[in-house]
């Protein structure tokens, strides 16, 4: 009899560690599933924040607004500076 109640004694130790065991792993994974919840909302917000692709007029369009600003220039660098000024200004109006 006192060797069934000393393996019933060593068998509750035991059980009461995993119950501890299972506890701090029950923890451990509501913490995981926080940290998983704020970076999937963290995500969610820079993907929402993220800046979206420009949008350019067409090619034909963007040459006549070249042609309004300067009428019988060549392709130098002020052309680019002014391609440069409307493809700003139509970022910006977005």
């Amino acid at each position: 009899m006192k060797a069934a109640n000393k393996q019933l004694t060593e068998w509750d130790a035991e059980l009461n560690q995993l119950h501890e065991r299972n506890g701090d792993l029950v923890l451990k994974v509501q913490m995981l599933e926080q940290e998983l919840k704020e970076a999937q909302h963290d995500r969610h917000e820079n993907k929402n924040s993220a800046p979206t692709d420009a949008k350019f007029l067409e090619p034909a369009d963007l040459l006549n607004q070249l042609k309004g600003r300067r009428k019988k220039s060549k392709a130098d660098l002020a052309d680019m500076q002014t391609v440069l000024e409307i493809l700003s200004y139509l970022e910006e109006s977005d």
